[in-house]
């Protein structure tokens, strides 16, 4: 019998061989690395069904015997609760009884309320006069269409003035001859408003001018006395303040 030489290692089995070829192979090839990988997870689905099999078996046959004990009355309890539906096991479940809805509260219909309807609020008419209450701008309002300082003076023709008619404005500054005039002259309502420049505005020779005009539409009935004011180059200036347009 050949004996080991002394020098050599220990003995080394066919299993632990095995492992590490399957090391060295796993550590170098990845092929192999990759089919043994699918290889290991084929079989361990293969396990897994198989141990789902037995577990549904064993199952399946407990619950046959418990069935056929009961039927048999071996357990001594024929009322458990349960029944069978085609060979099923079942359990009473509690029915929820249908909901009755209540009836409808009492209830009284609301009666249509007797107040009209809101409309506008026509506005109040004035009364062309000659001032006073009721007269032209109202309680404390203007009431004339003229105005006097010193020498100068202007005046609106008719007064009140009406709207959509013809209204005229005289101006008379006999210290200022040919003086050039800025006017302004407003009404008191959108786009009410007149302005004549010393291109259209001048006093003759006498100090005295009048310029024509329609009254706006706008200006009827209005509340709101007329304003403006009357520039007199090199001279003074008068302030317009007259009774509203009718």
């Amino acid at each position: 019998m050949m004996r080991r030489p002394q020098w050599a290692g220990p003995r080394i089995s066919m299993l632990e061989q095995a492992i590490r070829r399957f090391q060295d192979r796993w550590e170098t090839n990845r092929q192999f690395r990759a089919m043994a990988s699918g290889v290991i997870g084929l079989v361990m689905i293969v396990a897994l069904c198989s141990c789902m099999g037995v577990v549904t078996t064993v199952a399946n046959s407990a619950l046959a015997g418990f069935s056929a004990a009961r039927d048999s009355g071996t357990t001594g309890n024929t009322n458990t609760g349960t029944g069978l539906i085609k060979g099923v096991p079942t359990f009473p479940t509690s029915t929820v009884p249908a909901w009755q809805p209540g009836g409808v509260p009492p209830y009284s219909i609301i009666p249509n309320s007797q107040t009209p309807v809101p409309g506008p609020t026509q506005p109040p008419t004035a009364t062309p006069g000659g001032g006073g209450p009721g007269g032209p701008g109202g309680p404390g309002g203007p009431t004339n269409c003229n105005r006097s300082k010193g020498q100068n003076s202007w005046a609106l023709t008719p007064c009140p003035q009406v709207h959509s008619q013809q209204g005229t404005l005289s101006i008379s500054a006999p210290g200022y001859p040919n003086a050039g005039l800025n006017i302004l002259l407003s009404f008191g309502c959108n786009s009410c408003t007149f302005d004549w420049t010393p291109a259209q505005a001048k006093l003759d020779a006498n100090g005295n001018f009048s310029i024509s005009y329609t009254v706006p539409p706008g200006a009827a009935n209005s509340q709101v006395p007329i304003s403006g004011m009357i520039n007199i180059s090199g001279g003074p200036t008068l302030s317009i303040d007259a009774a509203p347009a009718q």
